[in-house]
């Protein structure tokens, strides 16, 4: 195709001399330069228009499918940051993230908060912190995962995780095992969860279960799959109440009614959840 274009000039050149003309008679073909058989020409232009044509088409698709597979590829990327595999899979086979709906889902929020991240954060050397605070979140990154749940953001420490978006399976169950799962790595004190200084890091968990809006928020520019609601705001305050009530885990009512082996636990009644008129009932998990 790329020789037939270059040929195009030369081909101009020739039809527009003024000498020049077609013919059928094969003894005048023959005999005369400046003559050219008027019967494969037209037949030869299209073959030529064709292939030019043709080539341009598979070079496109081939662009095409090359930047749909890079996408593709990009997608799969970041899916795999926030969803466990499995549940990566079952977005990609249905479309589950259309960037233009939401919808209202039961959910599990887990949160969970680093004790004394603030105080560490000043006698310590940034890039320590940095390398600590890495290290702590892709344990929790591991039990989210295993357990089947979705990695929401993470704030400052902090790490929000749902058990229900986009895929519903044993939703407070998972969650309560993650938890689990999350407070036995930290008591293990693993080595490379310890400062140079060997001070060991604790943090809280906190979970409730309710009603939140699932689906992708921001621009344009930034989309990010996420759960908007009032359940949102309880499990972080429930989160923060584990300084106030003393224990690592601390659940809700509505959450403990969910589940399907219900924990040892201590029951907290008409707790006041700070910036909540409406107090709750919440469960302090014993392991």
């Amino acid at each position: 195709a790329i020789s037939n274009l270059t040929l195009a000039p030369m081909l101009y050149k020739i039809l527009t001399i003024p000498q020049f003309y077609f013919s059928s008679d094969p003894q005048t073909i023959a005999s005369d330069a400046m003559v050219m058989n008027k019967v494969p020409f037209p037949v030869n232009i299209q073959s030529c228009v064709i292939l030019i044509l043709g080539t341009i088409w598979i070079a496109w698709r081939l662009e095409k499918l090359t930047d749909d597979a890079a996408k593709q590829e990009r997608s799969s990327v970041t899916l795999g940051r926030y969803f466990s595999p499995d549940i990566r899979q079952e977005i990609e086979n249905e479309s589950f993230l259309d960037t233009k709906s939401s919808k209202e889902k039961k959910v599990a929020i887990l949160f969970t908060d680093m004790v004394g991240f603030t105080k560490l954060s000043e006698n310590t050397e940034p890039n320590q912190v940095l390398e600590l605070l890495s290290k702590y979140q892709t344990k929790m990154v591991d039990a989210i995962f295993v357990n089947g749940g979705t990695v929401d953001k993470f704030i400052g420490d902090s790490v929000m995780a749902t058990f229900g978006t986009p895929v519903s399976r044993r939703d407070a169950q998972n969650a309560l095992n993650c938890a689990e799962q999350m407070q036995l790595v930290m008591d293990k004190r693993d080595s490379d969860m310890s400062l140079p200084s060997n001070l060991k890091i604790k943090h809280r968990i906190g979970i409730h279960y309710g009603n939140c809006f699932a689906g992708n928020a921001g621009s344009d520019q930034r989309v990010e799959y996420t759960v908007i609601g009032d359940a949102v705001n309880l499990a972080s305050r429930i989160c923060e109440a584990c300084k106030e009530v003393g224990c690592s885990l601390l659940i809700s009512d509505d959450f403990m009614k969910h589940l399907s082996e219900k924990p040892k636990s201590e029951v907290i009644k008409n707790f006041s959840i700070r910036g909540r008129k409406e107090k709750v009932d919440l469960h302090k998990v014993i392991f």
